[in-house]
């Protein structure tokens, strides 16, 4: 997860439907070095959270259809938007103690009232920011793996969130492919099992890393399994997908030193081809995925790559 720099304040996502108020709002946070993304509608506002990952978002109360405390607490749901985010009430009117508590309850931050301190704004933004970008940080490390850099099990439930809801919202195909990569059965014998699958992963990782596409999401899964989650792949594709990443493990070049034996590579996927028709819970399109992949195993040289099937 990339986390801008520290000298950088920050996007700002202001949802206002009054460009008056937007405007002074950004005409705060602009000259202090902010970059400001403006979404008049509830519907803008959610696009913009998850496509942009704004360091703080501010909310008009005004905001109709839904209520601006409403969009709060969808955005606080919302598995594509980081927990950490700060989110901002703002009220052109006088804010009462039940209306500050009601977007408290909402997952707000705070509900600020005009006419706004300025100075004061920004003093609390930057200690807003700077906590979600620690967050983040450190909820990057907890999500990847030290040896491989790539995602790890954790990380990879938390990125099936967030990849199965965007393509629940768009209607779009989805799918997820695990690989086993194991040692041919000349090497059964091997006298350093350890040795030789830490060599095994950084092989399958290289070869991940350079053949999978931008879009895909690539995670160790454990001992010698990696999964690929990959947006707007159907079926066919993720055979497709399948069969192309199978070559390019098999035909990876060990590290220089390393004489990795010849690999014998399976695959299991789960595809569907619109999210929203055929509705899946993350765990399980991980969990299909990896029954396909334990039949396959079991199969031997019978079968190289399997689909799931109910």
């Amino acid at each position: 997860m990339a986390t801008p720099a520290a000298s950088s304040p920050g996007l700002a996502l202001i949802v206002s439907p009054d460009e008056w108020a937007t405007r002074a709002l950004a005409s705060v946070l602009e000259p202090a070095g902010y970059r400001v993304l403006r979404a008049a509608t509830a519907a803008d506002a959610r696009e913009g959270a998850r496509r942009a990952q704004p360091d703080v978002i501010l909310i008009a109360v005004e905001l109709e259809q839904p209520s601006g405390e409403e969009l709060c607490r969808e955005l606080r749901r919302d598995p594509a938007v980081s927990p950490a985010t700060p989110i901002l009430g703002v009220s052109a009117a006088t804010v009462t103690r039940e209306r500050r508590l009601s977007w408290l309850r909402a997952g707000a931050w705070e509900l600020l009232g005009f006419p706004l301190d300025g100075e004061e704004l920004l003093l609390k933004l930057d200690g807003y920011v700077r906590a979600k970008r620690e967050a983040d940080r450190a909820g990057a490390g907890v999500l990847i793996d030290e040896a491989t850099g790539l995602y790890n099990g954790r990380g990879l439930r938390r990125r099936a969130r967030e990849v199965v809801a965007e393509a629940l919202r768009l209607h779009a195909a989805l799918a997820c492919v695990l690989f086993s990569a194991d040692l041919g059965a000349a090497a059964a014998g091997e006298e350093e099992p350890r040795r030789s699958r830490a060599a095994i992963r950084a092989r399958v990782t290289q070869a991940l890393q350079t053949h999978g596409r931008l879009s895909d999401t690539i995670a160790w899964w454990n001992g010698t399994e990696f999964a690929v989650l990959a947006p707007a792949t159907d079926a066919v594709g993720a055979e497709q997908l399948a069969r192309r990443l199978s070559a390019a493990i098999e035909h990876e070049s060990p590290e220089p030193g390393e004489a990795t034996p010849p690999l014998e590579v399976r695959a299991g996927y789960f595809a569907v081809s619109d999210a929203h028709a055929t509705p899946v819970e993350p765990e399980g399109l991980l969990g299909r995925a990896s029954r396909a992949l334990a039949l396959t195993r079991a199969a031997g040289r019978a079968a190289r790559i399997r689909r799931f099937d109910e």
